[in-house]
């Protein structure tokens, strides 16, 4: 098991592994049994000032899944 960290800007604490995005959290989720999430809810813009995916899409995501 793993405890996942989905973060753009700080730092991944120690026990934690990163995710920098949406895209990142998912292959994590796939690849990993997760106990512990810690999820940011404001992950930056695209190019043209489009919201990206955050922690609650993650969840939504997460919680289709289980």
């Amino acid at each position: 098991m793993v405890n996942l960290y989905l973060d753009d800007i700080r730092d991944c604490p120690e026990g934690f592994i990163l995710a920098s995005n949406f895209e990142e959290a998912i292959q994590a989720f796939q690849n990993h049994e997760i106990d512990l999430l810690s999820l940011d809810h404001d992950l930056g813009e695209d190019k043209h000032g489009n919201e990206l995916r955050n922690g609650y899409d993650f969840v939504k995501y997460f919680v289709r899944m289980v």
